[in-house]
């Protein structure tokens, strides 16, 4: 059930940074900090606020996918991803987005 919520906030998110122009940026920030959030409920295991790469890893059976998005999100590289961390990332996918439109 947790995986299948996971992939439905992956779905959501990769729908919205196709659709939108400049403008959806507030939108999409406000978004990804609800997204992080919904992913911090579903496995967040110690409850600190930020997730480990034990607990990134735990979210996908595919473990080249989990490598990918952790390695996305922890941009600091200090073993944890926060939830600026997160919607930065988003917010520079979505740009990248954007501009290929």
């Amino acid at each position: 059930m947790k995986q299948s919520k996971l992939v439905l906030l992956i779905i959501l998110l990769l729908s919205f940074l196709l659709l939108g122009p400049n403008s959806f940026s507030q939108d999409m920030k406000k978004y990804a900090k609800k997204a992080y959030k919904d992913l911090l409920k579903a496995a967040d295991k110690n409850h600190d606020g930020k997730l480990s790469k034990a607990e990134t890893y735990a979210m996908w059976k595919d473990k080249n996918v989990a490598e990918n998005n952790y390695k996305s999100w922890d941009t600091n590289k200090d073993g944890y991803i926060t939830e600026e961390e997160y919607v930065n990332t988003v917010m520079k996918i979505t740009k990248r987005s954007n501009k290929t439109k």
